[in-house]
């Protein structure tokens, strides 16, 4: 599962939507707010991920869909 705020996770969704299917993906509150400035971030499963900019973030959970 894939979680990130729409609002402060800094994440492009339609690219993110271009690599998880719609049922392994939750955008919501994750409860992050405020506290990582700059940077590009969500849950992947429990881990909260955290990378500089979006296209890591996008190779971290095409690595976990990959598994």
């Amino acid at each position: 599962m894939i979680r990130v705020c729409s609002a402060c996770s800094n994440v492009d969704l339609e690219k993110l939507r271009d690599v998880v299917f719609e049922e392994d993906l939750e955008i919501g509150c994750i409860g992050e707010c405020g506290q990582h400035d700059d940077k590009v971030f969500g849950y992947i499963d429990d881990l909260l991920v955290i990378k500089d900019n979006h296209e890591e973030f996008i190779e971290a959970v095409r690595a976990y869909t990959m598994q």
